[in-house]
């Protein structure tokens, strides 16, 4: 599939000109229907994670997206067994460490480029098994660039999770990365690409890779099985992860390649936050809604892991996503599933973070709760500044309780995040809240 990407709103949309693509959900809509993109959200000096593919919407349709993260790694041949946890940290995972009790998951995506405002000193380990540091930029040979950061801050990170018991995941890629991946994997480079990839895992010390393909359709599913299959012949005990796009539960796209993928990585992990938006034959809905209600926002975990699962992934290699940042709808919007009337999304990842959430916006009396989708929400009457927000949708420790519950219950693996520089309060008493819930709703 041939596509494009434009930014618009602080998001990445895709217009497809014709097909699928299989990273999330593709797929053209018709009168009356929907698809689902991915919209990466940019963060920071010019970073940005969660790619671009999918498909707008005809008539009446409407394209969805995710902002990204990618996941952890945990399973799987050559990798750390699911069912005992991914590393062992601290009595139970108690703070200060990482661990996982539960035998589940949670990997965090570290953003390089906002490093001085989430100094590796102030991490909460507890509340993560692997922490991805992102991004490594594909190339035909090491070394291999990092968005906005450096080596010494890399190795810092590697260091000080293993120090807590964490493993350390070299993320490449991120938003928009396909054509680099494409070059990086061509006959021509793909062995150059691989060695710099093993290079990383000698130095400084990474435990495993993160393949962020995106966006990543179903003719580049072979070069990412091909790249596991190398890393895995020359390191056996890399962790190996992969993330997915969330589906549209109107129009889902041909899934039937990831089970092949799921054969050679460790983690499928749905980059579920960022899901609606304003677009042609939605409602209002929320960034990261465990359930949908209606064909009108017809995104959600449940709906995209269903979906996964039932194209042979297995479920304990799927993992879900949670937001560190929300989305801000304008008036008339003031909550979720209504008419959208002119209502735009005014900012999103990278400017809605959750300490901005906190810090410019929250109101008890504001705080709602949706239960039929397990999300909360402000609401407010006129637009609120600073960003003119009257509708905010985002994840707390209630929604991340949801989430858990739900992962153990339906025997899914864990959770990546995106990302855990947005969760930090500097000034706060508990610095890092939304880890703090992680751990004691997923990894206990």
């Amino acid at each position: 599939m041939k596509a494009h990407a434009i930014l618009v709103l602080g998001l990445w949309f895709v217009a497809a000109c014709s097909g699928d693509d299989g990273s999330s959900s593709g797929n053209t809509g018709g009168a009356g229907g929907a698809t689902g993109g991915t919209g990466g959200a940019a963060g920071g000096a010019g970073g940005a994670m969660g790619g671009a593919s999918g498909a707008t919407g005809g008539v009446g349709g409407a394209s969805g997206g995710t902002g990204g993260g990618s996941g952890g790694a945990s399973g799987g041949a050559g990798g750390t067994s699911a069912a005992g946890g991914t590393s062992a940290g601290g009595a139970g995972g108690t703070s200060g460490s990482g661990g996982a009790p539960s035998g589940k998951w949670s990997m965090g995506y570290y953003a390089m480029w906002e490093s001085n405002a989430y100094p590796v000193s102030a991490i909460e380990w507890s509340g993560m098994t692997q922490i991805a540091v992102s991004f490594y930029k594909p190339a035909k040979q090491a070394p291999l660039s990092i968005l906005g950061g450096s080596a010494a801050t890399a190795k810092q990170i590697v260091d000080a999770a293993h120090g807590a018991g964490v493993k350390a995941i070299a993320s490449i890629g991120g938003a928009d990365s396909e054509a680099d991946f494409k070059a990086a994997t061509s006959a021509a480079n793909i062995d150059g690409f691989v060695s710099a990839l093993v290079g990383l895992i000698d130095s400084p010390g990474y435990d495993g890779i993160d393949i962020d393909w995106e966006p990543l359709a179903p003719s580049d599913h072979a070069a990412v099985i091909q790249i596991a299959n190398k890393v895995r012949a020359a390191r056996p005990n890399a962790l190996m992860t992969i993330p997915v796009g969330y589906q549209n539960a109107n129009f889902p796209d041909d899934l039937s390649g990831y089970a092949g993928i799921a054969q050679v990585y460790d983690q499928l992990n749905v980059m579920s936050y960022g899901m609606s938006g304003a677009w042609s034959g939605w409602k209002s809905w929320h960034s990261s809604p465990l359930f949908h209600q209606e064909a009108s926002t017809p995104v959600s975990i449940d709906s995209t892991l269903k979906l996964y699962a039932a194209a042979g992934v297995p479920k304990a290699k799927l993992g879900l996503g949670i937001g560190f940042y929300g989305l801000c709808y304008t008036p008339p919007v003031t909550g979720p599933a209504q008419a959208l009337q002119g209502s735009s999304i005014a900012a999103s990842d990278g400017t809605m973070s959750y300490a901005h959430i906190m810090g410019q916006y929250y109101d008890a009396n504001a705080r709602k709760w949706d239960a039929q989708a397990k999300a909360p929400y402000l609401t407010f009457a006129t637009g609120h500044a600073p960003d003119g927000c009257s509708f905010i949708s985002y994840d707390d420790a209630e929604s991340i309780a949801e989430k858990g519950s739900y992962l153990k219950s339906q025997g899914y693996g864990g959770v990546i995040i995106w990302e855990i520089n947005e969760g930090y309060l500097a000034s706060a008493a508990l610095k890092n809240p939304l880890l703090t819930a992680v751990h004691d709703s997923i990894l206990k």
